[in-house]
C-alpha cells in the first residue's frame, strides 16, 4: 500500500451513480478508487468531484453597495456601474475582491471557473495576481478595454489568456465583432459571448463568429436552441443573476432542446460565487417551469470542466486530477437529492489538485504530503 496516499471514505460519484467507497490520491492525482472504507480517513461523507463555475464575473466582488437598476444601467459596457466603478479603483483593491471571491469558491466546493475579465491586457494581470496564491483551475478570458478591435491589442490578450469573452453581440459594430472573433479563431483560441440575456439577438449572426460557447439565452426561441444543439454550441445558465433582473430561464426547455447545459454565478456583485447555491435555485426554478431532476442539475454544475478539455468525465477516477469535496450529507440513492440542499456549512473538505482546503472558515490551504 502506497505510504503518503490521503484517504476519504463515504459515498463517491461515479460518473453515473453514488457509490460506497474509498478515495485515495497522491500528490495531485487519484490513484485509488475502491469499495469499502478506508480506516482513518481525513474525512467522511458525500464525496463529488469539484465543482466548476462555466461563467464568473470576478472583478465585480469590488462592488459591494446595494444595487439599483438594469442590466444596462448595472453592467453594460462602458458606462455601466460596474465598469465605472472598476475603471477609478486601485489595483490592489481589485485583487484583494477577487482573491475573497475565489476563496468562497473553494469553501464551497468549487475547483475551477471561467472568467469574462473585463479591463484588456491589465485586467487579466489583476486576475492572475489573485489567482497566484489560490489552489483553483481558472479559464481566463479577456477582452479589448475598448468595444473596438485592435489587432495588436487582441494579440496581447491571446498571449496571455485562454481566449477573449465579449458582452453581447448588439454591443459591438458587426464589423468589428467579425474581426475579433476571427483573430480568436487564427490563434485557436476560446471566443465567448453573452446572447439573447435582455433581449433577443439573431442567432445565425452569432453562431457565425464560431463561439465556444454562449452565456444565458433568456430570450432565445426554440428554433434558436435547434441551431446551438446541431451546431454542439453549449450554453451556460446563470439563474441567479438572471432573476436578480426579473428573469428566469425555463431549463426543462433548455434541456429537452439537446443543448449542452453548464451553471454558473455570473456577477459577483450580484451573487456570492457558490455553485450551490446556483444549484439549488436552478433546481427550485427548474419545478416552476414543469420539473428538472437532481442529477440534471448536478452535471451542469460539473459541466464547466469540459470548457478546456472536451473529454473530461463527470467522475471520481484513477488518474483524473485530485479534484473533490467532501459533504456531511447523505449518500446513496439521496446524494443527488441531497446536493439540491447542500451549503457551505456541510462542506467538511475541498481537495484542489491535492491541495487541502478544509471547510468552515479555512481562509488558507494547505499543503499536499509530497513523495520522499
Amino acid at each position: 500500500m502506497r505510504a503518503n496516499v490521503q484517504r476519504v471514505a463515504g459515498w463517491f460519484y461515479d460518473g453515473r451513480r453514488f457509490r460506497d467507497g474509498t478515495i485515495g490520491w497522491e500528490d495531485d492525482v487519484i490513484v485509488e478508487v475502491r469499495q469499502g472504507r478506508a480506516r482513518n480517513p481525513l474525512a467522511t461523507g458525500l464525496i463529488v468531484p469539484g465543482l466548476r463555475n462555466a461563467h464568473t464575473h470576478l472583478g465585480d466582488a469590488l462592488v459591494t453597495q446595494e444595487l439599483r437598476g438594469t442590466i444596462e444601467e448595472l453592467v453594460a459596457p462602458p458606462h455601466g456601474l460596474k465598469h465605472r466603478i472598476l475603471a477609478k479603483a486601485k489595483d490592489g483593491a481589485v485583487v484583494a475582491a477577487m482573491r475573497r471571491a475565489m476563496a468562497t469558491m473553494l469553501r464551497t466546493g468549487t475547483t475551477g471557473f471561467s472568467d469574462f475579465r473585463e479591463g484588456g491586457l491589465k485586467g487579466l494581470k489583476l486576475l492572475y495576481a489573485a489567482l497566484a496564491t489560490m489552489p483553483l483551475q481558472g479559464i481566463a478570458l479577456g477582452r479589448p478595454a475598448a468595444l473596438a478591435y485592435d489587432a495588436r491589442e487582441v494579440s496581447a490578450i491571446l498571449r496571455t489568456s485562454d481566449g477573449v469573452a465579449v458582452s453581447s453581440y448588439v454591443d459591438w459594430p458587426a464589423d468589428e465583432l467579425g474581426k475579433l472573433a476571427a483573430h480568436v479563431r487564427r490563434e485557436r483560441k476560446m471566443f465567448a459571448i453573452h446572447c439573447s440575456e435582455r433581449i433577443r439577438e439573431e442567432i445565425d449572426e452569432v453562431l457565425d463568429l464560431s463561439p465556444a460557447f454562449l452565456v444565458h439565452m433568456i430570450q432565445a426561441t426554440d428554433a434558436d436552441l435547434a441551431r446551438c444543439a446541431d451546431a454542439d454550441v453549449p450554453i451556460v445558465l446563470c439563474p441567479r443573476s438572471n432573476a436578480f433582473f426579473g428573469m428566469t430561464p425555463d431549463i426543462p426547455r433548455l434541456l429537452g432542446a439537446g443543448v449542452e447545459l453548464h451553471l454558473g454565478t455570473d456577477n459577483a456583485m450580484i451573487n456570492t460565487p457558490s455553485m450551490l447555491r446556483e444549484m439549488e435555485f436552478a433546481y427550485r426554478i427548474g419545478r416552476m417551469k414543469g420539473g428538472v431532476s437532481a442529477k440534471a442539475i448536478f452535471e451542469m454544475a460539473l459541466r464547466g470542466r469540459r470548457l478546456a478539455d472536451p473529454k473530461a468525465s463527470f467522475g471520481i477516477r484513477v488518474g483524473e486530477r485530485a479534484d473533490l469535496v467532501v459533504l456531511d450529507l447523505p449518500g446513496g440513492t439521496s446524494g443527488f437529492a441531497s446536493m439540491m440542499r447542500a451549503s457551505a456549512s456541510d462542506v467538511s473538505l475541498v481537495v484542489s489538485g491535492g491541495v487541502l482546503w478544509p471547510g468552515k472558515g479555512a481562509v488558507t490551504p494547505q499543503a499536499p504530503r509530497r513523495r520522499r
